[in-house]
């Protein structure tokens, strides 16, 4: 996995003492989180830090309590900060099953901007988190926070959504843009012996013609612009298969029309994935993420854990 560059970028070159920064609270889906990281990863190569967050903020603003309220609102923040190092260390018992450097810290503050710190302090190249998920009918909130991570992790993040198994089939959105490139150099790095099976999906996105009256040139002329983007896209999907064959994985390209993340999740669905891969920008407002990010789509849709690869 890349590493921190220079200019804050990820670099492309592989540098030892990587770290991996897996978010922890108790809950049976940061459970699944960590018993993914070995899917993508080596123990031998990485460091792990497991980090638990407790927020006491909302309790600065409540209004003058009697002592004897006082003194039971610090006891039940006593018993919280107890059970949250029982979390921390029942999480590190297990893992040093496995690895060699393991650490576990407990966090203070709202939980997406104190791991987001610490992943930022820590320089952490891969952040992992548990996600209950949701379906259409289920919309996630704006302020959960996984949502919050992916807009202000300051590196890849996988978001765990399933049971771990063993890494067969990964779903690889590709548009050509820096990280997708990006997303593309970190399955290359992944340990040898885990070559998953790997279907690079290019998709071209609806042309704004289909809810407006415009003449028939026009709708001509929209054809043939998708029959160049299509030609594009196909040329695009052997590049990165090329690029993947050229270390170990079995690819297939396909393109696809339709909005991007709709179309890569049903790509998912069909493929029996795993995992996701996707880029995604860094350095845009929560509006713009919230609102037009082709990888929140996918992170609350997808049947699968997905790894958001952020520039």
């Amino acid at each position: 996995m890349p590493g921190r560059g220079p200019e804050g970028t990820y670099a492309r070159e592989e540098t030892p003492g990587m770290k991996i920064l897996c978010a922890i609270d108790g809950s049976r889906h940061s459970q699944w989180a960590l018993d993914w990281l070995p899917r993508v990863c080596s123990p031998d190569d990485y460091s792990l830090l497991l980090v638990h967050a407790v927020d006491m903020t909302q309790f600065k603003s409540l209004p003058k309590l009697d002592r004897k309220t006082r003194l039971a609102l610090v006891n039940l923040l006593d018993c919280l900060l107890e059970g949250a190092a029982r979390v921390l260390e029942g999480a590190e018992l297990k893992a040093s099953t496995s690895w060699d450097s393991v650490r576990a810290k407990l966090l203070r503050g709202s939980p997406a901007v104190a791991v987001a710190r610490s992943a930022k302090r820590e320089q952490a190249d891969l952040l992992v988190i548990g996600s209950r998920g949701v379906t259409e009918f289920q919309p996630m909130l704006l302020g959960t926070v996984s949502r919050k991570l992916l807009m202000q992790a300051p590196c890849p993040v996988l978001v765990v959504k399933k049971p771990a198994n063993r890494l067969k089939r990964v779903v690889l959105g590709a548009d050509g843009s820096i990280e997708s490139w990006e997303a593309v150099a970190w399955l290359t790095r992944l340990p040898e012996h885990i070559r998953p099976t790997v279907t690079v999906a290019c998709v071209i996105p609806p042309l704004p013609l289909e809810s407006l009256r415009v003449p028939s040139r026009a709708l001509a002329v929209g054809n043939q612009v998708e029959g160049v983007l299509r030609r594009e896209a196909q040329k695009l999907a052997a590049r990165v298969t090329g690029t993947l064959r050229k270390t170990g994985f079995s690819t297939k390209g396909i393109v696809l029309s339709g909005p991007p993340g709709a179309q890569l999740v049903t790509a998912a669905a069909r493929e029996r994935a795993d995992l996701i891969v996707v880029g995604s920008r860094s350095g845009r407002s929560a509006h713009e993420y919230f609102m037009g990010s082709v990888a929140d789509t996918v992170v609350k849709h997808a049947p699968c854990s997905v790894l958001v690869y952020r520039g």
